[in-house]
């Protein structure tokens, strides 16, 4: 049990650190791509690539359980990547990933209204306040001023939070020979399909020139290989190790990513503010962490 709950924290941790970098690599092909020809595409790259790792087709499973796997790609691919494009259009990038950082909130009261879940304790509600506090002060470097305005991208990032809360509550245990890669493959599969209706609204904007640039390809294979492919398989097998409330902990951590790659590749500074922040939000990981049962 110890060995299967620090091998999904693990897991947790590959999928934050390569999702904390793609606020910023979103937010650049955003200035020459339409947001549903971004999600389209970095998708479809992910599915094959999952096909390329696992060859081996996974059989209908039944109504019941396609309709769960069904479910899970249309809240967790198309939707929330929908919400999250459509809230980086109308907000800043740091503004999106502090409301998104309410999954992990929004997962343990979804959990406890469907009696899925153990009661918030007073530590829990402190570490969610600490990490919430620590990620502003990180993401906006102590000039808690960029938080302001742009409602409509905030009201879009919290939906978006609040389709992943529901997608990590899913369960998503399929028995069969095929392995959790081609169960990932499949929610991609539902989740391109259903996400067609959404990228028919916006065909006519679908440009192929900044895909043949090397700057938008190799961020489009980013998205579609690492943040996709890759760290799909890594978080559901950790939710399945570490349960959905438990997993969603690590997403506090995304944005305190965000802000070192950004020191490290941008060269920009880590003040003294935003080391208070990363300090707050891994107090609050902690905290929360500790006082969470599932």
């Amino acid at each position: 049990m110890r060995n299967s709950t620090l091998s999904g924290y693990i897991l947790c941790l590959i999928a934050v650190v390569i999702w904390g970098t793609t606020f910023v690599t979103t937010k650049q092909l955003l200035a020459s791509l339409p947001p549903t020809q971004i999600l389209f595409l970095r998708f479809v790259v992910g599915y094959a690539a999952l096909w390329a790792l696992s060859p081996r087709p996974l059989r209908w499973q039944g109504w019941r359980t396609e309709g769960r796997l069904a479910l899970s790609g249309a809240l967790g691919i198309s939707l929330y990547f929908f919400f999250e494009n459509l809230a980086l259009i109308h907000g800043s990038a740091g503004m999106v990933s502090v409301v998104v950082c309410t999954a992990p909130l929004m997962t343990a009261l979804i959990a406890r209204c469907l009696g899925k879940g153990a009661r918030l304790t007073k530590g829990y509600w402190i570490g969610f306040a600490l990490a919430i506090a620590g990620v502003a002060l990180t993401v906006t470097r102590g000039d808690l001023r960029q938080l302001e305005g742009a409602w409509l991208g905030a009201g879009l990032a919290a939906l978006g939070a609040l389709t992943w809360a529901i997608y990590t509550l899913i369960p998503q245990h399929v028995p069969h020979p095929a392995g959790e890669l081609a169960v990932t493959r499949r929610i991609f599969l539902w989740g391109l399909l259903l996400m067609l209706p959404l990228c028919a609204m916006e065909a006519e904007a679908w440009r192929l020139e900044p895909l043949l640039a090397w700057g938008g390809l190799w961020r489009l294979l980013f998205l579609g290989l690492f943040a996709s492919a890759l760290c799909y398989a890594a978080w559901n097998l950790a939710v399945v190790r570490l349960g959905g409330i438990r997993a969603t902990l690590c997403l506090y951590l995304n944005p305190v990513i965000g802000v070192f790659a950004a020191a490290l590749v941008l060269n920009e500074p880590l003040t003294g503010l935003i080391l208070l922040g990363v300090v707050l939000t891994l107090a609050g990981v902690a905290l929360s962490t500790a006082a969470s049962k599932h």
